[in-house]
């Protein structure tokens, strides 16, 4: 395929709740709390994810059919899908050693359902899938330690929710205690990765490989990305139970090969190629790629990141996480919450949230607002300065005003099979930039 050109970009975001079905809720889940509930899926893996690759398809298509220049090689269409689109019935999907991964297994669905010479100027992030390698989950399901610990969250979870006043605080506190220290000591070590399916010849930033198929890790996990315990009774993997790998990123966060762990790549540009950093929830939070703005050792001083994508169910842009460079582009796809009140839902917003200057728009379910998703687009006045935010001479992003950009909300149609794998309703695509799209950089 010829080198493009990119000059242009348009971001699209599908806001679909992620979250579990009938949440009940152990203090704030937007901030240090979590949720008991439910993982609505198949149990056969090839089912879940033929079904769940079918209504990305649709959002998909969905977007691509309102746009009458799929075709301009000038412009880049990023789509982004929230964290946690791919799970199973016990949350992540288990499989054994020497067993194929599930990811891969999904990266191959997904090459079918969106080939290349469909979706040449495509950047497609299409949520993340959990999994987890164990050699008998009954053996660790079954295990005194996992019981005790989960016993002692659900007793703890239920006391919360049964008290109020100090002695509820006091409950809590333990809790998030308790919840810290198994993950300190995890039973299973859960894998979190974005699947991204890129234009052909997508590249590391400072290694040869070429790929369009990548994708990136997780590594903090927050009280709320695995279910305290199920309400129906049936057997998952706890929050209580689970890490997440540790990722080294002391000497930068540029990814050496397609499916390694870290988040910044590039897409190849006759001008000069576009680079993409895709950062995942809480990581954002964490100021992962932020603290990684001293340790790239960037092939030049120009360099820096031109999109910064973080794909979540539960964060939203931060003034401190931001590292995409002056005049780059910060996108988040969120499947937890919407950032305003619940009547403006699906009408595009502009304010500042949490010292982001944004535009964003919100999904919240016709069935019932405990479910809801955003999406949210802001672009770099001026990049961030050293990683390191104690240093004097360190300083967060600063934002231009929240983009005059149009954005488009287009509802995604349910088949009659979907209540069975999303507990929130279907969600909708967000265009920003439908009939004119944005400018790359500045």
């Amino acid at each position: 395929m010829a080198v493009t050109s990119y000059d242009k970009v348009r971001f699209i975001g599908y806001a679909i709740p992620t979250t579990p079905a009938d949440m009940i809720a152990v203090g704030d889940p937007n901030g240090s709390g979590a949720v008991a509930g439910t993982y609505r899926a198949a149990e056969d893996f090839e089912t879940d994810i033929r079904a769940r690759a079918g209504v990305l398809a649709a959002a998909v298509r969905t977007a691509k059919a309102a746009l009458a220049d799929v075709g301009d090689p000038s412009i880049l269409n990023v789509f982004v899908a929230p964290e946690f689109f791919w799970h199973g019935t016990m949350g992540p999907y288990v499989y054994k050693p020497g067993d194929r991964d599930p990811a891969d297994a999904i990266l191959e669905v997904l090459q079918a359902e969106f080939p290349a010479a469909e979706y040449p100027h495509f950047l497609l992030v299409l949520g993340s899938v959990i999994t987890t390698e164990v050699a008998d989950i009954d053996v660790v399901m079954s295990s005194s330690t996992a019981k005790v610990r989960n016993d002692i969250v659900r007793a703890l979870g239920e006391g919360w929710n049964a008290t109020s006043g100090p002695l509820s605080e006091v409950i809590f506190d333990m809790f998030v205690d308790f919840v810290r220290n198994g993950h300190a000591y995890p039973e299973v070590e859960v894998r979190n990765r974005a699947l991204v399916i890129a234009p052909a010849g997508a590249s590391g930033v400072v290694s040869d490989f070429e790929a369009n198929v990548l994708t990136t890790e997780k590594y903090f996990d927050s009280n709320e990305d695995f279910l305290l315990w199920d309400v129906t009774g049936k057997p998952v993997i706890t929050e209580q139970m689970t890490a997440y790998p540790t990722i080294d990123t002391t000497g930068g966060d540029f990814k050496s090969a397609p499916f390694d762990e870290y988040a910044i790549f590039r897409v190849p540009d006759a001008a000069a190629p576009v680079t993409v950093a895709v950062e995942v929830c809480l990581d954002h939070s964490d100021r992962r790629l932020r603290k990684s703005v001293d340790r790239n050792p960037w092939p030049d001083r120009a360099d820096g990141i031109d999109l910064h994508l973080v794909p979540s169910c539960g964060m939203q842009l931060g003034a401190p996480s931001v590292a995409a460079r002056a005049g780059g582009w910060a996108f988040n796809c969120d499947g937890q919450y919407p950032l305003g009140a619940a009547a403006a839902a699906g009408t595009a917003q502009r304010s500042v949230v949490a010292g982001v200057d944004s535009v964003y728009t919100d999904y919240v379910d016709a069935a019932g607002a405990a479910y809801g998703a955003h999406t949210q687009l802001a672009r770099v006045q001026t990049g961030a300065v050293g990683g390191d935010a104690k240093s004097p001479s360190a300083h967060d992003a600063t934002f231009a005003a929240a983009p005059e950009v149009d954005v488009t909300v287009i509802p995604v149609a349910g088949d009659a099979e979907f209540d069975a794998y999303f507990a929130g309703g279907p969600g909708a695509v967000h265009i920003y930039g439908k009939d004119a799209p944005l400018p790359l950089r500045s």
